[in-house]
């Protein structure tokens, strides 16, 4: 039995889409892994090194002081980082965005095994690609609440037709490179 050629283009256009959320993600991911490893590293160095500093030279050292005075302005830094940490949940938000990397790559990778491999029985085949399609809905649903930027949106198709080696509907051209373009669609990010 011949499976109609528009399914599977369907489902390789899903699974571009959800590859390029999926990147999205995963961008957002290590921003905040970034941010947050900042001010662990602040939160437990400048201390550290003042600890140090006092032991070393004593604590009437003219040389505490110059770490004082270095120091107090970097943890400043580091409160109000700390701070615009939780008021914005970035512990949070690290998390989300690893939950809906993974589970957008697994769909991603999904609807590519069943674009390359679909059954030959066509109430399987409606069956499997219900259950996806409703997978993707409900995984939609939850990014929907933290939407993208529209830059965000470019990245994420560029990403995917990069990857699936696709032309752009937009600029007609095939990325060779995550470098951005002047396109409205893939590009300008």
């Amino acid at each position: 039995m011949v499976i109609d050629e528009e399914f599977k283009i369907e489902c390789w256009n899903r699974a571009l889409l959800t590859l390029g959320t999926s990147y999205v993600f995963s961008k957002r991911a290590t921003k905040y892994k970034r941010l947050i490893r900042l001010i662990t590293v602040l939160g437990i160095i400048v201390p550290l090194l003042l600890g140090g500093v006092a032991a070393t030279y004593g604590s009437n050292s003219s040389v505490l002081i110059w770490a004082l005075i270095i120091a107090g302005p970097i943890s400043i830094a580091q409160l109000v980082l700390s701070g615009v940490s939780l008021v914005y949940k970035w512990d949070d938000l690290l998390a989300y965005s690893l939950e809906s990397q993974t589970d957008n790559r697994q769909l991603s990778d999904s609807y590519q095994t069943l674009a390359k491999f679909p059954p030959a029985d066509l109430n399987d085949l409606d069956s499997q690609f219900s259950v996806l399609k409703a997978k993707e809905e409900a995984r939609n649903n939850q990014d929907d609440k933290v939407s993208f930027s529209d830059k965000e949106n470019r990245l994420g198709m560029r990403y995917g037709l990069f990857i699936f080696k696709r032309k752009c509907e937009g600029c007609k051209e095939q990325p060779i490179s995550m470098i951005p373009t002047k396109c409205g669609i893939c590009g300008n990010f």
